[in-house]
């Protein structure tokens, strides 16, 4: 990606401004992100009409289209060597068909629920053996992560933990629930991977984590948003025992 120019900064900062929810995304990666990301802007006379942001992460890359110029598709480069998640800010299907058929790659349509909760809205749920992470839980945490699915070395679990700002649950000296933030900027965090060990879901761990986080994210005056299948119903109750509502549905563009 080359240098910004100042006008297509302000640019930003202004779309930014208008809608931190939508382009927090964008606004992370160029600041946090920015040797591994790609991004590619549509621009008229008015400012920003539609952008492509990649993120080139080691196990997968995350791609955001906001807008409709599809054609900006054809000016990046999809992974074809991992998974890849295309994040729309729409629910139509028809605009998602022509994206696959670009891509020309086996893909499946998701929807997803963004949910968003405040400091007015949010309802605390107190669990004392709720454990802030550090880097003296790594072993625990690769373990936890392990089963969770994800195989990760120690260098890659420090720097999760040292960015993502996550939240554990102890049980006889083994992680058994996490929650953790993927961004964190003054207006909006993200919330994920909210993960509970099947043999201890039930008992109220996920929520406690989530509840966690969601409290360090709305005491700092920022409203916490975060992403959930839209048939993942245990979860999205979950989340509305807390206080988060559901704020739009978009479709997630899924290539293995």
């Amino acid at each position: 990606m080359d240098d910004l120019d100042i006008d297509l900064w302000r640019a930003i900062t202004k779309l930014y401004v208008s809608d931190p929810l939508t382009h927090c995304y964008l606004m992370y990666d160029l600041i946090y992100e920015y040797g591994n990301i790609d991004a590619v802007f549509s621009v008229d006379y008015n400012g920003i009409v539609s952008y492509i942001l990649i993120w080139n992460g080691y196990r997968v890359q995350g791609v955001h289209l906001w807008g409709y110029d599809i054609d900006l598709l054809n000016m990046v480069d999809i992974a074809r060597d991992k998974p890849v998640y295309i994040h729309l800010y729409t629910d139509d299907y028809s605009f998602s068909r022509k994206i696959i058929d670009i891509v020309n790659q086996n893909a499946k349509i998701l929807e997803f629920y963004d949910m968003v909760v405040d400091e007015k809205s949010f309802i605390q749920y107190n669990n004392p053996i709720v454990h802030r992470l550090s880097l003296d839980d790594i072993e625990a945490f690769i373990a936890i992560k392990r089963i969770q699915g994800r195989e990760i070395g120690y260098e890659e679990a420090q720097r999760i933990l040292l960015r993502g700002r996550y939240y554990g649950v102890y049980i006889d000296r083994m992680i058994v629930a996490i929650a953790g933030r993927y961004i964190a900027l003054p207006e909006v965090w993200v919330i994920g991977d909210v993960y509970v060990h099947p043999d201890y879901r039930g008992r109220g761990y996920g929520k406690a984590v989530t509840s966690a986080i969601t409290r360090d994210a709305v005491a700092s005056g920022a409203i916490a948003m975060l992403h959930v299948d839209t048939e993942n119903i245990p979860a999205i109750n979950l989340y509305k025992g807390l206080g988060y509502r559901v704020y739009r549905k978009r479709i997630w563009i899924y290539i293995a």
